[in-house]
């Protein structure tokens, strides 16, 4: 019985969700509606445990660090204080974005941290760049000259001086980037519909942990 549930009673569940999704975009029966309705609502109630099983995943790993001292111990305990301070704020507080408390705690210390870790990778891009962008062949001088004038197309400074650059600029971004982005689009689509189809069907089942 046990390997029966293991194995199978999850891709029935699949299967039926998925079926019910399906239905509840292409119709407009209430049943369905309905159910489909009670279905996400669940989805939230587990999305909201995966969380809490997330902050204690956190305090298991990074307090068995602080006990024993590991290395950079005391970035672990701050990023629990952290975590406890954001919690308590905001709970007590009520709604996240009306919540000036909250705000000012995230504006004050997450903006600042990503705009310095986003600061600190420039340089790192700045390099990938120049490996990317060396002319080695005639398809790398084309990708140097269209990453030129788009790069020069988005300062202030050289479509004011030389407007050449906005127009190439403008002309690359609408008529190769958008074809390309088109492409890739129906590539996307298609390959989420092909995997929605081996989902429900219980052909694809990496999600289960399995090959």
């Amino acid at each position: 019985m046990s390997e029966v549930v293991r194995k199978y009673i999850p891709l029935l569940i699949t299967f039926i969700v998925g079926v019910i999704a399906v239905l509840d975009f292409y119709t407009t029966v209430p049943a369905i509606r309905g159910t489909f309705t009670v279905l996400k609502n669940w989805g939230i109630v587990v999305t909201a445990f995966a969380l809490g099983v997330g902050a204690v995943n956190l305090f298991r790993v990074h307090g068995k660090r602080i006990a024993e001292r590991g290395e950079l111990w005391p970035l672990s305990g701050w990023l629990l204080f952290m975590l406890i301070v954001f919690v308590v704020v905001g709970l007590s507080t009520g709604k996240f974005d009306a919540s000036w408390q909250y705000k000012w705690i995230y504006n004050a210390i997450m903006l600042p941290l990503g705009a310095t870790m986003y600061s600190s990778l420039c340089f790192y891009m700045a390099m990938g760049a120049y490996k990317v962008l060396r002319i080695r062949n005639i398809d790398s001088l084309f990708l140097f000259l269209t990453a030129i004038f788009v790069v020069f197309g988005n300062t202030p400074i050289f479509p004011a001086a030389f407007p050449g650059f906005f127009y190439t600029r403008e002309w690359i971004f609408k008529t190769i980037i958008s074809g390309a982005y088109r492409g890739i689009r129906i590539g996307v689509g298609i390959g989420a519909v092909v995997l929605g189809i081996r989902t429900i069907l219980g052909l694809e089942r990496g999600y289960l942990g399995r090959a």
